[in-house]
């Protein structure tokens, strides 16, 4: 009986472990252009960089988040925070199952 119940918790943990574990529940895409140049293998040999080869940085919003921007994403990190402790929490768990399930042995065996 202890066999299947000890079995049921460890198949739940290790399901639960493996869907949604250390993942958060969205992607941030961002764009990189790399262009190559002629003067880089230069400039990595203690050439001099021409200031015309310079990143195109026009593509980066630069302005200040809304109070309401910032509560939003404050919501999305506690929420991510808290999933990620609640996974290390039960994968703690099922790391120490083996070792209570030998001391449960140990003790109380005949």
């Amino acid at each position: 009986m202890t066999r299947k119940i000890l079995s049921a918790i460890v198949t739940a943990a290790v399901c639960l472990s493996v869907a949604t574990g250390f993942s958060s529940p969205f992607v941030a895409t961002t764009q990189h252009v790399a262009r190559p140049s002629a003067s880089g293998a230069l400039f990595a040999f203690g050439g001099k960089k021409k200031k015309n080869d310079d990143m195109d940085l026009s593509s980066i919003e630069t302005r200040d988040l809304t109070r309401e921007e910032m509560l939003e994403i404050n919501k999305q990190n506690e929420e991510i925070m808290n999933m990620e402790l609640q996974m290390m929490t039960i994968f703690s768990l099922v790391l120490s199952l083996p070792i209570l399930y030998l001391c449960w042995v140990a003790f109380y065996s005949d």
